[in-house]
């Protein structure tokens, strides 16, 4: 893992380990997109947990992940969850694209993940699942559709939500990293 781009979720949940330490009365969680999904990150989340470390929410992009009690895939096991309830965001506007309020379905579940092949020292994980669908999508535009990956526990509605809101604030950050790139072109100016 360390020579692959992905480390740098490494790098930045150390730096969040080190704020939670500096922070004892505040609870630190990690965000990030699915490229922060990564086995390596949960496994080394689940080590920090145990001596008060901070939480992760990470997006999931893998599809085909195994259970460890069911044998069945991640993503087919929370969407068989009942519809615990209803949540509207605001997606906000991109180029060529309004903002728009859409209407999620959310459903959760605690899920305990089977190692990988190759990653089987790792050990199984346990996280709680929150998905949220689009229910009605305008013509011509992608549904919004999350699976969520938290260490934080998620056993009512509204937690799940804290961690809808939580994830939608994402935008915010890219809206800020974009700027920073094409704005003030901070990459050619090469700045350390």
């Amino acid at each position: 893992i360390e020579d692959k781009e992905s480390v740098k979720w490494l790098r930045s949940y150390q730096v969040a380990a080190r704020m939670q330490a500096a922070l004892k009365r505040t609870r630190v969680v990690s965000v990030g997109d699915r490229e922060a999904d990564i086995y390596e990150l949960f496994a080394t989340d689940r080590e920090h947990i145990e001596a008060g470390g901070p939480h992760l929410l990470v997006r999931a992009k893998e599809k085909d992940r195994t259970l460890v009690e069911t044998n069945k895939k991640l993503w087919e096991k929370v969407q068989a969850q009942p519809v615990a309830g209803y949540r509207e965001i605001v997606v906000p506007p991109r180029p060529g694209r309004k903002a728009r309020k859409a209407t999620l379905s959310v459903r959760f579940c605690a899920v305990v993940l089977d190692a990988p092949q190759g990653k089987r020292a790792l050990g199984n994980i346990r996280l709680w699942a929150v998905h949220a669908r689009e229910r009605r999508t305008p013509t011509g535009v992608e549904a919004v559709e999350w699976m969520l990956l938290t260490t934080l526990e998620v056993s009512t509605f509204e937690q799940a939500c804290e961690k809808l809101d939580w994830y939608t604030r994402r935008w915010m950050i890219e809206v800020f990293h974009r700027t920073l790139k094409t704005g003030c072109r901070i990459e050619d100016r090469q700045l350390g």
